[in-house]
């Protein structure tokens, strides 16, 4: 039984609702503790009762990105379906996930892609891996039980699937999130996406 929110809990959770609205308006380098405090008519002291920085902050946005998805998540592999279908429906979540968010997250995409934060994206990009990974090795070892996926280490095979799909998450946002002289073209963004598709189909010995 979930346990009933609290007070604090509830102050926690606006401090994140006014952060996500502020990233998505402003940026993540924009939004300073003081416009956090004033949107909600809090004293500072009240911030660091729950965040120990603007960093910790990030850290508690992002994670409550992932429970989102990760929630839905549960139910793509609880529903009664074919792993192709279920694995469809994974990435689907994930895109849906971020979209449903989507200025926010394209603000702290750009934040997080900038070479200064490298070791802030690595760490985030492992809690995710570390929270979704499982989920996809299972959808993979239902695959290769009803044969239409064909490898030897489902778990191993899980998390390259994963890395290659980080590779292109980053080879697809760094051109639409950071300011460049030479803006991808439509047709190219299609050819990224279906050779990186292309791998993961010949990884996971599945159809096209």
């Amino acid at each position: 039984m979930p346990k009933p929110r609290t007070r604090s809990d509830s102050r926690k959770e606006e401090f994140l609702d006014l952060a996500e609205e502020l990233f998505a308006d402003l940026g993540y380098e924009n939004t300073s503790v003081d416009r956090l405090i004033s949107g909600l008519g809090v004293s500072k002291g009240a911030f660091y009762h729950h965040f120990k920085s603007k960093s910790d902050l990030l850290d508690a946005a992002l994670e409550r990105l992932l429970l989102r998805a990760e929630a839905q998540l549960e139910e793509v592999l609880a529903a009664k379906a074919p792993a192709l279908e279920k694995l469809q429906k994974f990435i689907v979540t994930l895109d849906s996930a971020t979209k449903q968010n989507r200025m926010s997250s394209l603000q702290i995409g750009e934040f997080l892609l900038q070479d200064a934060n490298a070791v802030l994206l690595v760490r985030h990009r492992r809690a995710a891996r570390d929270r979704f990974v499982p989920v996809l090795t299972t959808i993979i070892e239902q695959g290769v039980g009803e044969g239409d996926f064909h490898l030897d280490n489902p778990q191993l095979v899980a998390q390259v699937v994963w890395e290659i799909g980080e590779a292109m998450e980053e080879a697809l946002a760094r051109p639409l999130i950071l300011a460049t002289d030479n803006p991808i073209e439509p047709n190219q963004f299609l050819s990224i996406y279906n050779t990186y598709v292309r791998a993961i189909e010949r990884l996971i010995g599945a159809p096209e």
